[in-house]
């Protein structure tokens, strides 16, 4: 029974023993009342025997009035006591619950309203009947219970249920022996009832509920005894079931997980065990600590009051999660160390549109305080603080509503944002797999500047060749037009046609028209160069045999040696092999490095030609040596065919930089050997020229 019930039980005890009390005070003064009228009674009786004597008769008389008084004293007690009893029995009847009296046989003697109420008849037809507070099933119940309470010479009490006005109710009764008879009373604990069996069927669940989970759960009731344990607890603390089965106490359960090497060792076992045992007087709230295991793992211990008395224990095994929460920290670490030394400004929003991640280059870039940042701002409060960095103006509140929609549909996006400090930075934005949104900016203001400067050369050059185009369709016309109509006239003078010429002025015809072929050869050379330059030198391919080459050309050379002195050794004419390219200018070219061959050869020394077919083209030599004289000079044969020749001034071949030009076009190159008695050059063709058509410049 609880305090309340107690409470009440005691309050109505006392209402109930007043009565009691008042009843029985009433019934031994009457009875007094009765004794004392027997004696005046008799007095009288004896008054008128005892006349004769006046002394008897007056002792009598005092004792006669004596009598009287008393009697009425105590009639007036008797008056004043059946007052008493009949508002006590009123406050009795008027009282909300039932209360009764019983005789020493256990049988009703009185009941008040609440009583008759209950059982729907009158207090006197209760009485009369005998109808007791009790199941139809079990009617010597509530004699029972008084036979205990006169046994045991106290009240007691029980519960019972049992229909009272047509519902079945729960009522806590109370029978309380008293000198002559019992008194009874009894308590509607329905709700009181309901809760217990409400608590106890949620306890129940509960329980069942502490022996299925994984986390490793038991409990000690108030005499450190243990009350339940579930599987998780046997198998973290190694525990034999059957041993746990006998409910050992608290501090058996300490010494058999310090003999087993399962508990943290302690300097000073008794007091650590001490202080665990204290924690069933101590422990109020809800503690929480981590207990480290002589195996390396860790617990966490959860320690609370248990409703019904004792304490709840609950342990988690939170080594992999503690291992995973110290590698996660970290990565987070490495994360950070590794985004604040990129140069690259970085800044992460979480999907709730706060702050999570950023580095150093981010605050430098934005000119944000770090203060500011570590509070998590939303992503509308760091556009409001970049805002001045920004050029928008008027336009500002829709880029911010465009930057924030961005934001709230993830949009992955990249883009280049010129700042109001002309800078240009280059943004990028990518959605991550837990809705957060990274995003990255990269100042490449110097970068735009680089561009912006080789833009503006290559407008220069566009111009510069533009210029040279220009200059190469002048010079095309502005010289070659004049120079051809010198050497038609000069010949038209040389023939005589207008005129019969003398010696000396034949001479100087011939010396104008030498000289104006020489100078447009280096005219056409010029010219090739230029081409070559502005990319505006078209070949026109075509098949062709190796023959091809040098044949037309072999008269002239064996002329040309023939006058200096040397040995001329060609191709042999059978070997005939397919080629691919622009024959005019591959003559042109080798014709031009032939005749520089001969040219720079000493008399008496040798030129060879050899031209050979190869998988992958053609390969052609010149080897030229002086015959077992001076070695030749590099400067005075294929210097100008070198990649960066030793020498750039005024006496260049311009015949072999034309040449040089045309090999290279071809997708060929050309490569000098030198030699102790002389030179080697070696001319490598593509089987298909690469360059077929040089790419024009843009006008």
């Amino acid at each position: 029974m609880d305090a309340a019930g107690w409470i009440f039980a005691l309050g109505a005890g006392v209402a109930a023993g007043l009565a009691g009390w008042q009843a029985i005070r009433a019934q031994r003064l009457s009875a007094a009342l009765r004794e004392a009228a027997e004696r005046l009674a008799a007095r009288d009786a004896a008054l008128a025997a005892a006349r004769a004597d006046n002394a008897s008769l007056a002792a009598e008389s005092d004792q006669i009035d004596t009598l009287a008084r008393e009697r009425a004293e105590l009639q007036a007690e008797n008056h004043r006591l059946i007052d008493a009893g009949k508002q006590a029995a009123q406050l009795l009847d008027a009282a909300p619950f039932p209360i009764w009296r019983r005789s020493d046989d256990g049988a009703l003697v009185w009941v008040n309203r609440r009583y008759a109420e209950m059982t729907e008849a009158s207090p006197a037809d209760v009485v009369t009947r005998g109808i007791e507070l009790a199941s139809a099933h079990d009617p010597e119940l509530p004699r029972s219970l008084a036979r205990k309470a006169r046994e045991a010479g106290q009240t007691m009490a029980e519960e019972r249920r049992f229909v009272a006005e047509g519902d079945r109710r729960n009522y806590r009764i109370f029978e309380m022996p008293l000198e002559h008879g019992f008194l009874g009373f009894a308590q509607d604990i329905t709700q009181e009832a309901d809760a217990r069996g409400q608590l106890r069927r949620h306890m129940e669940a509960h329980l069942e509920v502490l022996r299925t989970i994984s986390t490793a759960t038991a409990i000690y009731g108030q005499d450190k005894r243990l009350v339940l344990w579930n599987r998780a607890y046997a198998r973290l603390w190694q525990l034999d079931e059957a041993w746990l089965e006998q409910r050992p106490t608290f501090g058996e359960v300490l010494e058999q997980l310090r003999a087993e090497r399962r508990l943290p060792e302690q300097i000073d076992w008794q007091a650590y065990k001490q202080g665990q045992l204290a924690l069933f007087t101590t422990v109020i709230e809800r503690q929480e600590e981590l207990m480290h295991l002589p195996d390396g793992s860790t617990l966490r211990l959860v320690i609370s009051a248990y409703p019904s008395g004792g304490l709840f224990f609950a342990y988690d095994d939170v080594t992999r999660q503690l291992t995973l929460e110290r590698a996660t920290n970290t990565l987070t670490a490495v994360q950070r160390a590794t985004l604040d030394n990129l140069y690259e400004a970085v800044v992460v929003f979480g999907p709730d549109g706060r702050l999570s991640l950023y580095n150093r280059a981010f605050a430098e870039l934005w000119q944000l305080d770090d203060d500011r940042l570590n509070r998590q701002p939303h992503i509308t409060e760091v556009l409001e603080w970049a805002r001045p960095l920004l050029p928008y103006g008027n336009d500002w509140q829709t880029w911010r509503d465009q930057s924030v929609d961005g934001f709230a549909a993830r949009r992955a996006g990249q883009g280049r944002l010129e700042r109001g400090d002309d800078k240009a930075i280059d943004q990028a934005s990518v959605p991550l797999p837990d809705g957060s949104m990274l995003y990255t900016y990269l100042d490449v203001s110097a970068s735009v500047r680089i561009q912006r400067a080789l833009r503006e050369r290559n407008e220069a050059l566009e111009r510069t060749d533009r210029m040279n185009a220009a200059f190469i369709s002048n010079i095309t016309h502005e010289l070659r037009s004049p120079l051809g109509t010198l050497i038609s006239m000069t010949e038209v003078l040389s023939h005589g046609i207008l005129g019969p010429v003398n010696e000396r002025q034949a001479e100087y015809s011939r010396d104008i028209m030498q000289a104006s072929r020489h100078l447009l050869r280096l005219l056409d050379d010029i010219i090739v160069i230029a081409a070559i330059e502005v990319g505006q030198l078209a070949l026109e391919p075509e098949n062709f045999s190796t023959a091809d080459l040098w044949q037309e050309d072999a008269a002239q050379w064996r002329d040309s040696a023939e006058h200096h002195g040397i040995t001329l050794t060609l191709p042999d004419a059978v070997q005939d092999n397919p080629c691919h390219g622009d024959l005019q200018r591959l003559r042109q070219a080798l014709g031009s490095i032939m005749l520089a061959a001969l040219n720079g050869t000493p008399q008496g020394g040798g030129l060879r030609l050899g031209i050979t077919q190869i998988t992958d083209g053609l390969t052609i030599e010149i080897e030229s040596h002086s015959g077992g004289l001076a070695p030749i000079a590099p400067s005075r044969l294929f210097a100008d065919l070198q990649p960066q020749p030793e020498r750039r001034h005024g006496s260049a071949n311009l015949s072999l930089l034309v040449a040089r030009g045309l090999i290279e076009l071809h997708g060929g190159s050309v490569t000098v050997l030198s030699q102790e008695t002389g030179q080697t050059l070696q001319i490598r063709l593509p089987a298909a020229a690469t360059a077929i058509a040089a790419p024009a410049r843009p006008n």
